[in-house]
């Protein structure tokens, strides 16, 4: 389990003398720092009190936006509170041109800010008085003048805002937000529960010709996402299964668990945070002699314990 998802015992369930230098190395630089920084899994830990070295301004896979009222539209970014348990949500860098045809301002993070043919093509009003800049200080504002001169833009004067009542008062605000879930993320998820079939099976067993294609699409992208990866699944846990409907949960720990699918396919689940659930299709048609596969375990955030998970005949449930 990657340590920005919690540290846990005993051992964290690391894997020793399996994983090369180069690979780890490549995944903590590449793979892990998304899963913690720019995943919903990402945000969630601020609320189990996981603060991470460096909180980012900004995202590549989450927006987050106010959907009405005075601030509709306003991006801002979840961060950590100082209330232990509750995430707090601070307007990002950003700048709202306004639709003339809808008479409403859309706000677009540096990055994404369209060039003056683009706005004036989209119907948007690109007169000084009406481009309405959110910053935190100069140098973010002369940041801002950077990026609009470079788009075409001419904005020099700055007017104070008198924010809303809402927002003076520290009132809680509506927030809805998108997530685009891309390969970086699913390979990172996939690289978890694959890890976890090693350390339960050993190396020898996960080094097979049969797991090559899981290695290949975790280690260098290759393959189609739908192949190894589902998002969307049910919730691993029988009792939230039957909680579901009333957004209650057993848990709010990770679950991680494998096992055989179908004969002779070896899929995961994991869940962090016990949030969403995805799964993972470790091999297809295992060619070598079937043994049985079947571990899961809870890294439980309060106790910082790592505990089995046991599966259950149908039959033994106190309901079905």
């Amino acid at each position: 389990m990657p340590q920005c998802f919690g540290k846990f015992q005993p051992n964290n369930l690391i894997l020793r003398d399996i994983v090369c230098d180069n690979c780890n190395q490549y995944f903590g630089e590449k793979i892990e720092i998304a899963l913690g920084r720019d995943s919903i899994e990402g945000i969630m830990r601020y609320k189990f009190g996981i603060k991470p070295h460096k909180i980012p301004k900004t995202h590549k896979r989450l927006t987050f936006k106010i959907p009405s009222g005075p601030l509709k539209g306003i991006i801002v970014i979840p961060t950590c509170s100082k209330v232990k348990g509750e995430i707090e949500d601070i307007p990002a860098l950003q700048v709202g041109f306004l639709k003339k045809s809808k008479n409403e301002f859309d706000y677009f993070e540096p990055r994404d800010i369209p060039s003056v043919d683009e706005l004036k093509k989209n119907d948007y009003d690109i007169r000084e008085e009406k481009i309405f800049a959110i910053f935190e200080g100069k140098k973010e504002l002369e940041y801002l003048r950077k990026v609009l001169k470079e788009r075409g833009v001419d904005f020099k004067e700055v007017v104070e805002m008198d924010w809303p009542e809402e927002v003076k008062n520290k009132s809680q605000i509506l927030i809805t937000g998108t997530v685009r879930m891309d390969q970086t993320i699913m390979r990172g998820f996939s690289k978890i529960v694959f890890n976890y079939s090693a350390y339960i099976l050993g190396k020898e067993f996960v080094l097979r010709d049969d797991f090559d294609a899981i290695r290949k699409f975790i280690r260098y992208g290759e393959g189609k996402d739908k192949d190894f990866f589902l998002p969307n699944q049910p919730p691993i846990l029988h009792d939230d299964r039957m909680l579901k409907k009333f957004g209650a949960k057993v848990t709010n720990g990770h679950i991680l668990v494998f096992g055989w699918e179908k004969g002779m396919d070896l899929h995961g689940l994991l869940s962090i945070f016990n949030f969403n659930t995805y799964l993972v299709k470790l091999c297809h048609n295992f060619t070598g002699v079937w043994r049985p596969v079947k571990s899961g375990h809870h890294f439980d955030i309060k106790t910082k314990e790592i505990n089995r998970v046991m599966s259950l005949p149908k039959q033994l449930l106190p309901y079905r």
